[in-house]
């Protein structure tokens, strides 16, 4: 990251979070793991959002959730 975009980063959000970037390229065994993760993570946030877990559209982006309901709790 450029000397820059770091000073307008921390300029932003400061210390509230860090950014960890690797020193060499990750296999790609590494980055599937890291994907899945990450999707699992998405998921989740998704599911607490909704109150139910998201279609598969819903999921990649294709229906915008901010204009549907939530299941009603019974």
């Amino acid at each position: 990251m450029g000397k820059k975009i770091a000073q307008n980063v921390q300029e932003k959000f400061g210390d509230r979070f860090t950014a960890v970037y690797p020193d060499k390229p990750v296999s790609a065994t590494e980055r599937a793991i890291h994907y899945e993760a990450i999707s699992k993570a998405v998921f989740q946030v998704l599911t607490g959002i909704l109150g139910r877990e998201p279609t598969e559209e819903e999921f990649s982006g294709a229906v915008d959730i901010s204009k549907v309901a939530p299941r009603r709790k019974t």
